[in-house]
């Protein structure tokens, strides 16, 4: 599986947008990757269909070192209601150099909370998520 022993953190937030947030979790984990959720906080947060989701791990317990990718996947509403956590763990995968993919509103907090993200790894809509995910595989599979 091109996706064995490789580790990618997705980011949940309350109103995601259900193809946004499980097609890159579904994919990887079907690919073999090790998938980590990280929610708002504590308890969980619903789609914009309201899907529950829970996080199963929290932002201060991720290391750095052991994270392949990032995952920052957009709400339907807007800005998405990123916790103070996540934005540390960001923030700290960026300056690990760990590549962070986004789509929809997700790559939009991803600019405004670091500045800047490769074109290559945004999705602007659901549509584009294949692309998305083939350009993730991609990267660390090789």
């Amino acid at each position: 599986m091109a996706l064995s022993n490789r580790s990618i953190v997705v980011f949940a937030f309350d109103g995601y947008q259900e193809l946004e947030f499980w097609y890159p979790v579904l994919r990887a984990r079907e690919e073999g990757a090790e998938v980590k959720v990280v929610g708002p906080g504590e308890g969980p947060c619903e789609s914009h269909l309201g899907y529950p989701i829970l996080g199963d791990t929290v932002a201060d317990e991720v290391v750095s070192e052991d994270v392949d990718a990032l995952v920052v996947p957009g709400t339907v509403t807007g800005r998405p209601a990123v916790s103070d956590e996540q934005v540390l763990l960001l923030r700290r995968l960026r300056a690990a150099g760990v590549p962070i993919f986004a789509s929809g509103s997700g790559a939009h907090l991803v600019r405004e909370l670091v500045l800047d993200v490769d074109p290559d790894r945004v999705a602007v809509d659901a549509d584009a998520l294949p692309s998305l995910f083939t350009r993730l595989r991609t990267e660390l599979a090789g």
